[in-house]
């Protein structure tokens, strides 16, 4: 088949959540059928290797995105009823690309995240597939009470505009895609809950492998893009209330925040015997390989936590919040509600070393069993047959 894939950006580098996503699905597709990419860019950089990313792609079909004209337009979105993310991503390039592209003839069309499902056409002669990924409008609900000054009024008033066009999506698709069945749930009372299929994210098991033996038993690490709330949230949260807790226990216990962009907010944890921030890294292996346990407290978020999946997949147990082992067999984790719960479920894997080996052992055979992506991604062969 012929299929038309749409993404708000280069899937290239495969790094971050929606990139490493949207590269897979394109992996994937690109393997049974004929795909033409189209894509924003916002530098000339970025399409310098684009080629040589994904070689199976027909055709590459860059769409020049100003930041400058992004804003603006988003200013303008305040005073309408459309998320601002829409608006962001909002052009008549794209939609005459789209348009003209459709021209030559497409089985199906394939927009990665809500942000581009502006572009779906509007005609019945193709099948129309969005990856939602994750429910947006259940992260802005549950972000509402951590949110503060500014930021808490554009959170109320994104969430109902989120949540109308999600379903709206749905009703416009012919297949919805989402992570989880929490997801799925939470949009499937208003929207065409017969058009959902869970897709969850995978792990590429080849660049994290399993290692045992390796770590620092007082080391802790977490795990996040600092520009995504949910995670700036979590690093605070955990250095602030659960770490301390652990610390009084174990005085020599030491934290790493690791992950790009970090705010001042998170800058700020730094100190020198205790907490290290990384900024950005080029892989996270060696820091999780290297810790203990991975401790994820999250309080705000939707879908299902990568950092979570890697992290088993490596090797290294999982602490986390009932939030955090939504859409995963808490078996495999450990689980606690609240700072003192977080920190007793951490000294219990810390502090018991066989505790851990079976806990890191199980956790590596439940991601290759539930997994591995060409396990998880089989169900796009149905959505694109229209099966």
């Amino acid at each position: 088949m012929r299929i038309l894939f749409l993404t708000s950006r280069l899937p290239f580098p495969p790094v971050g959540g929606d990139r490493l996503r949207a590269y897979q699905l394109l992996e994937y597709l690109t393997q049974g059928h004929s795909v033409t990419l189209i894509s924003f860019v916002e530098s000339s950089d970025e399409l310098r290797t684009a080629t040589d990313q994904l070689p199976g792609l027909k055709r590459l079909v860059p769409i020049p995105l100003s930041r400058a004209v992004s804003y603006g337009n988003c200013i303008r979105g305040l005073f309408s009823g459309d998320p601002l993310q829409i608006h962001y991503y909002r052009s008549r390039r794209m939609r005459k690309a789209v348009v003209d592209e459709l021209q030559s003839g497409y089985d199906v069309i394939v927009c990665h995240l809500i942000r581009m499902a502006q572009y779906l056409p509007s005609s019945p002669g193709i099948r129309k597939i969005v990856d939602l990924t994750d429910a947006i409008s259940l992260n802005y609900e549950r972000a509402r009470r951590y949110r503060r000054g500014a930021f808490r009024l554009i959170n109320r008033i994104e969430a109902g505009r989120v949540r109308r066009y999600e379903i709206d999506t749905i009703r416009r698709a012919d297949s919805t895609l989402l992570i989880s069945e929490v997801d799925a749930a939470y949009l499937s009372g208003d929207g065409n809950p017969e058009s959902i299929r869970i897709v969850r994210n995978g792990v590429a098991l080849d660049r994290f492998p399993f290692a045992e033996g390796r770590h620092d038993p007082d080391q802790i690490c977490f795990v996040g893009n600092m520009r995504y709330f949910p995670n700036v949230d979590a690093a605070l949260y955990l250095a602030n209330d659960v770490f301390p807790r652990i610390r009084a226990a174990r005085p020599g216990a030491h934290l790493v925040v690791v992950g790009a962009n970090p705010p001042k907010s998170i800058q700020q944890l730094a100190d020198a015997s205790s907490i290290r921030v990384t900024g950005f890294v080029e892989t996270v292996v060696p820091y999780v390989h290297g810790s203990a346990i991975l401790l994820a407290p999250m309080r705000v978020g939707a879908g299902v936590q990568n950092k979570i999946l890697e992290s088993l997949a490596l090797g290294t147990p999982v602490v986390t919040t009932p939030l955090g082992a939504e859409g995963l067999d808490p078996r495999y984790l450990s689980v606690g509600e609240g700072a003192h719960a977080l920190a007793d479920r951490a000294l219990e894997i810390i502090e018991d070393g066989q505790l851990r080996s079976s806990r890191a052992r199980a956790g590596r055979s439940y991601i290759e069993r539930d997994f591995r992506w060409e396990h998880v991604l089989s169900t796009l062969d149905d959505c694109v047959a229209g099966r």
